[in-house]
């Protein structure tokens, strides 16, 4: 049986947010993590969160900072980074009326600033990509940060927002691919429906390409979706699924294959796998992984954490591997997601892996209050 343990504990609320990202440093030693005192509505511009680090052998949460630059189902999108001045987390944050982000050295407390919000890491370059967040809490407050600002309708497809290329030696930034460009590379109808905004951002294994969502807010509510990929430079734009479909979650196999739910096949919601630019569309894991759910590969590639949704009457939300070899899954568990934890308050177990592969954490609220959850896979994927 996997042994599971809680990283966390109440009175408080705890988690890391998002999926797919590596949550701990090389060491194993600590676990990033957001501290709060509420977790039952959205964020406000005045609440904030404590940054932190969970000392893994002690048990024990440690402040770092504080931010209003969260929300709970990506938390801060923490990254560990190593740019020549030793491991650094990084977290975003407001700096007046602007988003920047924040690379703290866990040992000095030394705290450096860079010039946008963080969305994904390249994993070979010290750079990363940003998003502006104040524009997604307007268009879909779940994924955004609330914004101190006074409220302002977003204009429809700017040419001054969207993807930001982020120096992280320097802390320089700047626009490498605007919202008007990709409206521009793909006239459609859906796109008539109201304003867009970028979403979902990941690099691919060898730095050379990232995806990610172009999204249209709907008048009543929801949103079409597009899938895109482009080079870090803002070069090489490529729509990869349009707005006639639906697309949800995805990673990256290698450096271009692409796995992503989609209904691209035309049998509703299901994982498939295809190369980037082919358009070579085929079903992966089917029979075994759930139609949708948030799948990360190992740092080995040899296996995949992914969640399900919770499923009624009992709402239980199951966490798995699934062996990409041999097509099978094991059950690491499953767990209770209460009501009224749904819509936009609710807790996906949103698995990541260590980065040695040992482990899969993730967040729950199985026990009462939002805390992160460490499985011990070794002896599973060995």
């Amino acid at each position: 049986m996997t042994l599971i343990q809680a990283l966390s504990r109440g009175p408080r609320h705890h988690f890391f947010g998002y999926y797919g990202i590596a949550p701990c440093d090389r060491a194993m030693r600590y676990h990033l993590a957001l501290e709060t005192d509420f977790h039952d509505r959205l964020p406000s511009a005045t609440d904030k969160a404590a940054v932190g680090l969970i000392d893994i052998p002690a048990g024990e949460f440690l402040p770092y900072a504080h931010t209003s630059a969260f929300n709970f189902q990506q938390g801060t999108m923490f990254h560990w980074i190593d740019v020549g001045q030793g491991e650094e987390f990084t977290f975003n944050d407001w700096e007046s009326d602007r988003l920047v982000a924040r690379a703290v050295h866990p040992d000095t407390r030394a705290v450096r600033t860079l010039g946008a919000a963080i969305e994904a890491v390249s994993p070979v370059e010290p750079i990363a990509l940003g998003l502006h967040y104040a524009r997604m809490s307007r268009c879909r407050p779940v994924v955004g940060y609330a914004d101190p600002r006074p409220p302002r309708d977003p204009v429809s497809y700017p040419e001054d927002d969207g993807l930001f290329l982020v120096d992280l030696e320097s802390g320089e930034s700047y626009l490498v691919l605007s919202i008007a460009d990709v409206i521009r590379a793909l006239p459609a109808e859906e796109t008539l429906a109201g304003p867009a905004y970028f979403n979902h951002v990941e690099f691919s294994t060898d730095g050379r390409r990232l995806l990610f969502f172009c999204r249209i807010q709907k008048p009543g509510g929801g949103f079409y979706s597009s899938l895109w990929t482009v080079n870090p430079d803002g070069s090489g734009l490529a729509c990869q699924i349009d707005y006639q479909h639906k697309v949800s979650h995805f990673a990256w196999r290698d450096g271009r294959r692409l796995l992503i739910s989609t209904d691209v096949l035309g049998r509703g919601m299901q994982f498939v796998e295809f190369t980037d630019g082919a358009g070579d569309f085929r079903p992966f894991g089917e029979g075994v992984l759930p139609g949708d759910g948030h799948a990360t590969f190992s740092p080995d590639r040899r296996w995949i954490a992914c969640d399900t949704r919770p499923e009624e009457p009992d709402r239980l939300s199951e966490l798995l591997l699934y062996d990409v070899a041999r097509g099978t899954k094991v059950s690491l568990g499953r767990f209770h997601q209460p009501e009224p934890f749904s819509g936009d308050i609710r807790c996906d177990l949103h698995p990541r892996w260590s980065a040695d592969g040992s482990a899969v954490s993730f967040d729950s609220v199985h026990e009462g209050s939002r805390q992160i959850y460490m499985a011990d896979v070794f002896d599973v994927v060995a």
